[in-house]
């Protein structure tokens, strides 16, 4: 007797979706339909992949089909229980069973009832897989007293990384950024914990210390995970909860922005930049999701932006690196967000696309009208940056390759995302403004890939520009090496400013390590009126040295004969050639 004999005989009329769930693992249908288990892979969970479609899953739970989930890897919208499993593949594994002239969910059930029909030798088989994968994926609980744990050396890696301690004993990081001690044996060949080389002082260690980040699930004080970094390390502590967990700085008294980024290094380099630009506020809260994105942890940062008290006007950064996987996060974390007013649900697409459904319900009409108006209106401006040209090939298949797709099946429209930045981009900022989230939260990308490279580049231009003259806009002027040439810049901007009676200020700083700014001089003018004109000792005493340098590389009475040469006193007239000089150029006769 199959396992659906059984359920009917149970449930004559309709079998319920619990029990359809809990005789029915992922993992099971998954094999049956082609998925190879990768033993190599997921040391914590059991990962299986299809060769045909290129999909890669990632189980929790594997041993209890009931509270069985999956994750598509590098996408966490297509994640969630069997049913989502089999939803999201309708179109590609289980297109046997998409009838489109039937409900969604009686093909989803289709493709259970399928499975369950199988031989139960053949079930037996399956499950020893199962089996095989949740043994092979045992994982250890995080402890925190298995590791050595320190305050901050002064010198640590984080200043490799142009991070300054300025920036580290800023009160947001009080305490969330440490040093981990690593105990290597050479005796062994391999790294002790913290409990064991302490019951064993008799062995010589080799010690190694990382810069550490402390990882929480924002349900408790207790830290659940570590993030560990130095020149050659760049891993989680073991054991270290990956799924729920983030890294989070402390509060202020009232909160006005969260930034979310993907690396903990990101996140002080934000910080430090900020610095830099004159923003000293402690007013914001920091996420790290180490590399990666899930759905538990997007509950984790709204659980903690719930708990905290906020600012009237608070808003929400998605700050990902400013790749194409940081822009898929900000669509992904966008799409939870959005779920309660709009619920896309993601499906699979073609190789380096993005799929999502959109709701059918005629509650949500007006949204998915207002969202393909303006998904076409995306193709049009996409499309006028081609020219046409008849049998460009390579032109057209380049073009299709920007366009967003929209395709229908009867009441079911899907939208098919190029994995490129400006589409991604496009679609974020679109369900944002559709859903009007866009009131709370925006996106924010750096200049280089990330807010540490951008940190980066802005260190390095001290090797090249002393000075900086910068506007209250903040925008950079001028970038110089010379007090007496930036001196005289900033006293043109001010009789120009002055002149136009306009309203304006302006810093001349000098650069300092790390990319901080020391004011140097500072001038206010306030509708043509100079309000405030401050110039330091220190730098009067630079212009005072440059111009002593100056007044002795010339030599004596060099300049006068420079003054002649451009004002000549024997100016020739038209016509004329110029006298000679007799004094200097006289021939003297030649003696026989």
């Amino acid at each position: 007797m199959t396992k659906f004999d059984e359920l009917k005989e149970r449930f004559p009329n309709l079998i319920p979706v619990q029990e359809l769930r809990s005789n029915v693992s992922i993992v099971e249908l998954a094999v049956q339909w082609g998925y190879e288990p990768q033993l190599h892979k997921g040391k914590s969970r059991p990962v299986l992949e299809h060769p045909g479609y290129r999909d890669t899953i990632i189980i929790k739970n594997p041993m209890d089909a009931a509270q069985q989930i999956y994750q598509r890897a590098g996408d966490f919208t297509d994640s969630g229980t069997i049913i989502d499993f089999i939803r999201n593949r309708l179109s590609t594994v289980f297109s046997t069973f998409n009838r489109p002239g039937e409900h969604e969910f009686k093909n989803i059930t289709n493709v259970l009832y399928d499975y369950l029909r199988i031989d139960p030798q053949h079930v037996s088989q399956n499950r020893k897989v199962t089996t095989k994968l949740a043994e092979q994926g045992v994982k250890q609980p995080f402890t925190k007293e298995q590791f050595d744990i320190r305050p901050l050396e002064k010198d640590n890696y984080l200043n490799q990384r142009h991070i300054g301690a300025q920036t580290l004993q800023r009160p947001e990081f009080a305490g969330k950024v440490v040093s981990q001690i690593t105990y290597f044996d050479p005796a062994s060949g391999h790294a002790d914990n913290f409990l064991t080389a302490k019951e064993h002082p008799e062995r010589k260690y080799l010690t190694f210390s990382n810069v550490a980040f402390p990882y929480f699930n924002g349900q408790s004080t207790e830290v659940t995970g570590m993030e560990l970094r130095n020149d050659k390390v760049k891993l989680h502590a073991p054991g270290s909860d990956r799924l729920s967990s983030v890294f989070v700085s402390n509060p202020p008294p009232k909160t006005e922005h969260f930034y979310v980024m993907e690396s903990a290094i990101d996140v002080i380099s934000h910080r430090q930049l900020r610095s830099i630009e004159g923003n000293d506020k402690f007013d914001s809260v920091y996420f790290s999701t180490g590399g990666q994105l899930t759905p538990q942890q997007v509950n984790t940062m709204a659980r903690y932006i719930g708990s905290f008290e906020k600012t009237d006007n608070w808003r929400i950064h998605l700050a990902f690196d400013n790749d194409e996987s940081g822009h898929r996060f900000d669509l992904q974390f966008i799409q939870q967000l959005t779920a309660v007013k709009f619920p896309l649900s993601p499906t699979i697409a073609t190789t380096g696309r993005v799929g999502y459904l959109l709701p059918e319900q005629e509650v949500y009409r007006p949204i998915r009208e207002k969202l393909l108006t303006r998904i076409d209106n995306f193709n049009i401006d996409v499309q006028a940056q081609f020219a046409r040209v008849d049998g460009d090939t390579l032109g057209q298949k380049e073009l299709s390759s920007q366009l967003i797709t929209v395709s229908r099946a009867g009441e079911q429209v899907q939208i098919s995302i190029p994995e490129a930045c400006p589409s991604l981009s496009a679609v974020s900022k679109l369900l944002l403004e559709v859903t009007g989230l866009d009131q709370r939260i925006n996106l924010e990308k750096s200049c280089a890939k990330d807010f540490n490279q951008e940190l980066s580049r802005e260190v390095s231009l001290r090797q090249k520009f002393r000075y900086i003259i910068k506007d209250d806009t903040g925008s950079v002027l001028v970038n110089g090496n010379s007090p007496i040439m930036m001196a005289r810049s900033m006293q043109q901007m001010k009789h120009q400013t002055e002149g136009e009676g306009a309203t304006r200020s302006f810093i001349l700083s000098e650069r300092q390590p790390f990319g901080f700014l020391k004011p140097q001089v500072e001038i206010r003018i306030e509708q043509g009126v100079t309000t405030k004109s401050m110039q330091t000792p220190e730098f009067d005493e630079r212009i005072q040295t440059e111009r002593n340098q100056r007044s002795q590389s010339h030599q004596p009475g060099e300049g006068r004969q420079e003054k002649q040469a451009l004002n000549p006193e024997n100016k020739p007239k038209i016509g004329q050639l110029p006298e000679q000089d007799h004094k200097t150029r006289q021939i003297k006769p030649q003696h026989e």
